[in-house]
C-alpha cells in the first residue's frame, strides 16, 4: 500500500503542478492499468484524509514561462502587437 501512496503523492503534485485539483477520476485516468481499482480507491481515501504532494516546487521560484530578460518581453510585445495588426486586418475584410 505504501507503494501506491508514493504513486498517488506524485500523480497529485503533477496534477497540481499543471493547476488541476486532484480528485479520484484523474488519478484514475493517469493510473490506468498500472492499479486495481479497489486499491487505487483505498488509497485516495487515504490520501484525501491526508494529503501530500510530493515535490511541490518552493514560492519564492520563478516559474519558466515568464520573460527572463527585459528583451524577451518587448519581443513577446512586439509579436504580439504584430498579430493584433493582422488580426485587425483580417477582421475589416470579413466585414461588409
Amino acid at each position: 500500500m505504501n507503494d501506491i501512496q508514493q504513486l498517488l503523492q506524485q500523480v497529485a503534485s503533477e496534477l497540481q503542478q499543471e493547476g488541476k485539483t486532484p480528485s479520484l477520476a484523474l488519478f484514475r485516468t493517469r493510473l490506468a492499468g498500472r492499479v486495481a481499482p479497489q486499491q487505487l480507491f483505498a488509497a485516495y481515501q487515504h490520501w484525501r484524509s491526508n494529503p501530500v504532494y510530493a515535490s511541490i516546487a518552493p514560492a519564492n521560484t520563478v516559474p519558466d514561462s515568464l520573460p527572463a530578460s527585459q528583451a524577451e518581453a518587448d519581443d513577446i510585445s512586439s509579436r504580439l502587437a504584430r498579430i493584433e495588426a493582422k488580426l485587425d486586418l483580417l477582421l475589416s475584410k470579413l466585414e461588409p
